[in-house]
């Protein structure tokens, strides 16, 4: 069995989240196959030199449950687009593209953060790809790691305060977007992140979308193998 999750907005504080994000870990081991993180993981990710206990604990607990046989994955999310190698390495986890393909079982999953599919956000695509780009990303690395934290904390509250201002529908995947990847690539299952609209939607040629809920006062985890497929959330 396989399961994706993403969304937890994990911060370096060791509260209710974060326990249940260990707590889900250990029934991980029991389960799946596979583990997908599709973005999102932490709240924010100043970079890989960032040492904080909470952090390492994290790190330290993915790489137990790899050494258990579970293979890890993740994507970048919006909020956590910096993670690199040496994360990677520590956690033993192996970082995919954005609208990467699996295939499972004969059927063709792919797998994004989402974010790209809010085409209508205008605004927000444009400071997508103004951060993504090489020299940005150097010159911010390059930074003392107090100065990146009150950076990161700037751009949070510009964030809340862009997206408090925009219509609802401006925020959601653009449907038209969604329809021509999956006929365009053939896909039977889109799983995605980041609008914390959790759903299961079938379209009339039979594909699947699958919206991956944000971790609040509830977590959320897709689970799918050939004879199990359901979306399900529980308490934090």
């Amino acid at each position: 069995m396989l399961g994706f999750i993403s969304d937890l907005h994990l911060e370096p504080l060791d509260n209710d989240r974060t326990q249940a994000f260990y707590n889900f870990l250990e029934e991980v081991s029991q389960k799946y196959e596979s583990l997908y993180i599709l973005g999102d993981l932490f709240e924010y990710w100043i970079g890989d030199d960032d040492d904080s206990s909470v952090i390492l604990q994290i790190k330290q607990s993915l790489y137990r449950l790899s050494q258990k046989g579970v293979s890890l994955f993740f994507i970048h999310g919006n909020r956590d687009f910096l993670i690199g190698d040496k994360f990677a390495s520590e956690s033993n986890i192996k970082i995919l593209d954005d609208m990467d393909v699996i295939n499972f079982y004969g059927k063709k999953i792919m797998l994004s953060h989402g974010d790209a599919f809010c085409t209508d956000d205008v605004d927000y695509q444009k400071f997508k790809l103004e951060t993504r780009n090489s020299s940005w990303i150097n010159s911010f690395l390059q930074k003392p790691l107090d100065e990146r934290l009150s950076i990161a904390n700037d751009m949070r509250s510009r964030s809340k305060s862009a997206s408090s201002n925009k219509p609802e529908n401006i925020m959601d995947t653009n449907s038209k977007a969604i329809l021509d990847c999956i006929k365009n690539n053939e896909i039977d299952i889109l799983i995605h992140g980041h609008t914390h609209r959790p759903e299961i939607k079938t379209f009339e040629d039979g594909s699947i979308k699958v919206v991956l809920g944000s971790w609040e006062d509830k977590g959320w985890v897709f689970e799918y193998s050939p004879e199990h497929f359901e979306l399900r959330s529980f308490v934090i």
